[in-house]
């Protein structure tokens, strides 16, 4: 395989296993491509065994900068505890 056949082939799939991650991580169907831009990939490597590493660091410091592209993560309500005992 030629040199830039597997920078091609690495390139789609750090993309691939970046959109992945950054949709189950809660980034907004309508704006992946635009964090997979804004995204600082260049901690990410891919071993010898063509597993991706460090797109989660990558996410996680997306989050961070960028939360707007994320889906806003309600926190839970917190319970009403010793209410009205019935009598």
């Amino acid at each position: 395989m030629s040199e830039e056949a597997l920078e091609l082939a690495n390139k789609r799939l750090v993309r691939a296993e970046f959109l992945i991650a950054s949709r189950n991580a809660g980034v907004r169907p309508e704006a992946l491509d635009a964090a997979y831009k804004l995204a600082d990939l260049s901690g990410v490597a891919i071993d010898d065994n063509g597993k991706v590493w460090g797109v989660d660091d990558a996410i996680e410091e997306l989050r961070n900068k960028s939360n707007y592209l994320f889906i806003p993560v309600e926190k839970p309500k917190p319970k009403a505890l010793g209410g009205p005992s019935g009598n």
